[in-house]
């Protein structure tokens, strides 16, 4: 029958802290343990772990509290942690999200993010050391990121694509214009990541796992370097967003790799120049979509908003797109949509007067328009909400 001492023994025979004893075992690294509630039971026979004065997975990783914080946003709480895998989760007034953060390798993380907010706590989520020297790659899977730099410009990714960044940088914010993202981070600590990764090329026989040439190549002068939806990045990463948990850990590794090597030799072209727009301009288009959404009933022409809003008509309907991914008629089409099926599911109002709050003066054409949104006539979704109710 196995025989078990308490924490204060283990420390005792160790000579550690019962602290450091408790974060042992919390991390799983002492085997045969035992949970009496609170506490625990480790046999008498296990010797003191090799590791007892360092996480072995903090420094595989690189993924320590303070630098996970500095991305995530003091809005971040973990919830959860094993040896490969911390899952923090974001929440402010703005809604909430779950980020899972894996080690790599030494000096490289991975951050799976699944948002549904507008916004992490500004300024306070990006500063980093000055001294400080990262590389980051973020691919947008759905949703779309509005990234705030302090010269008073904004750079935006969208589904599919894939930006190039480093830190130290001047942003200033992270903003989810869509209040929605999907997505993967990867950050590379460059001086230690490029020890490890020069390791894995002498083992694996290959060559462009050169995180700083990377660095070097495709931003040179500039904050960041977008690919925009290539099919090349798709391919690569849509395998991490689908591998099995079994897997995900081998899938992360193996796919960091495919990635950066795909990064080695793509051209920094001007195609793949990223375009960036004052934030002055972008707080016009958000307050034109705001003034739009609070008047559904009424309909806006593009040479009146431009007007209003005292926006060149071309630059307004570049920088909205830019903003939310669509052009203004398309947003707004979908959100009248939007809110009419609310109000079909939820209010008992006649179809006739629900098309006059969405802007249309006639019931037939907001029948027309509803159902080439969603597939179905207006009467339909109402039947859906009177059976579901």
């Amino acid at each position: 029958m196995t025989e078990y001492m308490s924490v204060r023994e283990a420390a005792e025979k160790w000579k550690l802290s019962e602290r450091r004893v408790h974060t042992l075992c919390r991390d799983g690294r002492i085997p045969g343990l035992i949970r009496f509630g609170r506490s625990w039971g480790i046999p008498i026979v296990t010797e003191k772990p090799d590791d007892a004065r360092k996480n072995p997975s903090a420094e595989a990783s690189g993924a320590n509290k303070a630098q996970v914080a500095e991305f995530l946003g003091p809005d971040a709480k973990l919830l959860v942690k094993s040896s490969s895998c911390a899952v923090y989760q974001l929440e402010n007034e703005t809604g909430n999200g779950i980020a899972s953060v894996y080690g790599v390798f030494p000096g490289v993380q991975l951050i799976y993010s699944d948002l549904h907010l507008s916004r992490i706590a500004e300024n306070r989520g990006f500063f980093v050391s000055p001294d400080a020297n990262l590389l980051v790659i973020n691919h947008c899977r759905e949703g779309r990121f509005e990234c705030e730099l302090s010269q008073g410009e904004c750079g935006y990714i969208g589904a599919g694509d894939l930006a190039v960044s480093t830190l130290p940088t001047p942003a200033r914010s992270a903003l989810y214009p869509l209040s929605h993202y999907h997505g993967i981070t990867i950050i590379a600590d460059i001086p230690r990541a490029e020890k490890t990764l020069r390791e894995i090329s002498g083992m694996l026989g290959i060559s462009g796992l050169d995180v700083n040439g990377i660095k070097e190549r495709l931003l040179g002068e500039r904050p960041f370097f977008l690919i925009r939806g290539a099919e090349e990045v798709s391919h690569i990463l849509s395998e991490l967003y689908n591998a099995p948990d079994a897997l995900k850990e081998s899938y992360i590794r193996l796919k960091v790799i495919e990635l950066l090597l795909f990064l080695s030799v793509i051209h920094p072209d001007e195609e793949n120049r990223r375009t960036y727009f004052y934030k002055t301009r972008v707080n016009a288009v958000k307050a034109m979509r705001d003034y739009m959404t609070a008047r559904l009933d009424k309909q806006f022409t593009l040479d009146e908003l431009s007007e209003r809003f005292n926006i060149p008509l071309t630059a307004m309907k570049n920088c909205f797109k830019s903003v939310f991914g669509v052009p203004i008629q398309t947003y707004m089409r979908d959100y009248r949509m939007q809110t009419a099926a609310a109000l079909l599911r939820e209010t008992d109002e006649p179809v006739a007067e629900i098309a006059a709050k969405v802007g249309y003066d006639s019931h037939a054409q907001f029948s027309a328009a509803f159902k080439a949104a969603t597939g179905a006539a207006p009467s339909d979704c109402r039947k859906v909400s009177v059976r579901n109710k």
